[in-house]
């Protein structure tokens, strides 16, 4: 296989996932594992010794890939301010190394991790889960390409205002920009319940903004209501008049409206509301909260055939 090679002059678009306009695109942990498998095929034949996973996003891929070869595996961390590459733990004692990150915009975290190792001795042949051909300058070896806004299970915290932040200023190492960020769907009969919520997490108001499924109009009423508990001073979205089905429509709006905000997380009261949104943005990380409750538990859902243009017979 060839080495990493730049494919041309840096690409002048940004990263895709500053334009919060887009619905991105989820790629879950079953198919992430069956993406993987596919090039796996290719990667068996070069028979690498080892498998070397860089930290923290090309973990999971890589665990996976060294479990399916059964090979040993060994990570590295690359610091983006430097380009340093320095080995987490034991380094791979392995000649020959299948090198897993999990995606590529630029590719320059592979590429340089790849040349580290290649310096040191070693033959790489590098694999990443998926690749945006728009922007990509140094090529994986074997990669999926995808030109949609993306988006992995364990890279949720990038797309919060403070994640985005520091994509764009180059601070990629705050780890702290990228803790979660929550939607809240309020409801004006469970304001206690949900502040209940923001405090089981240990979550400061200024990482949640409220998403309420009641009308612009209503904001003076609500914002009068939110005055008199601790969480006055959070953002509030209200939703516009709405034609459509009602509980559909407002799902959608609030699905939307989280996914604009960089939210990782939604906690919303009602049930079916809360079913549709973890539909319409598998990307959110979704709770039902019902009144009365102490809790919240954890749901997931898939958009039917219907919605997606594939109508059943």
């Amino acid at each position: 296989m060839k080495p990493d090679s730049p494919t041309g002059d840096p690409p002048d678009r940004p990263w895709k996932g500053l334009d919060t306009s887009q619905m991105p695109v989820f790629l879950g942990y079953d198919q992430i594992e069956r993406m993987i498998t596919v090039l796996l095929d290719k990667a068996a034949s070069w028979q690498p010794d080892a498998v070397v996973g860089i930290a923290r996003g090309g973990l999971v891929p890589a665990a996976m890939a060294a479990g399916t070869l059964a090979l040993p595996l060994s990570m590295v961390g690359h610091d983006a301010a430097t380009g340093a590459v320095t080995w987490i733990g034991p380094p791979s004692s392995g000649r020959r190394i299948l090198l897993v990150d999990d995606c590529c915009s630029s590719g320059t975290t592979l590429h340089q991790t790849r040349t580290s190792l290649t310096e040191a001795g070693h033959d790489c042949l590098t694999l990443v889960i998926v690749h945006d051909p728009d922007t990509v300058r140094h090529m994986p070896d074997l990669s999926h390409p995808m030109r949609s806004l993306f988006r992995l299970p364990w890279e949720r915290g990038e797309a919060t205002p403070t994640g985005r932040a520091a994509k764009l200023s180059r601070t990629r190492n705050d780890l702290t920009a990228e803790a979660p960020f929550v939607a809240l769907g309020f409801d004006e009969t469970l304001i206690a319940d949900l502040a209940a919520a923001l405090h089981q997490r240990r979550l400061p108001p200024q990482r949640a903004v409220l998403i309420c499924g009641l009308a612009e109009t209503e904001r003076t009423r609500i914002t009068g209501l939110l005055a008199a508990t601790p969480y006055r001073d959070l953002a509030l979205e209200c939703r516009p008049e709405i034609t459509a089905p009602e509980q559909t429509a407002i799902a959608r709006f609030k699905a939307e409206t989280a996914t604009r905000w960089g939210c990782t997380h939604f906690i919303e009261c009602d049930s079916g509301l809360a079913i549709q949104i973890a539909a319409h943005a598998q990307h959110l990380i979704v709770t039902w909260w019902p009144a009365g409750s102490d809790r919240g538990w954890v749901i997931g859902a898939a958009e039917q055939p219907e919605t997606l243009g594939c109508p059943l017979p």
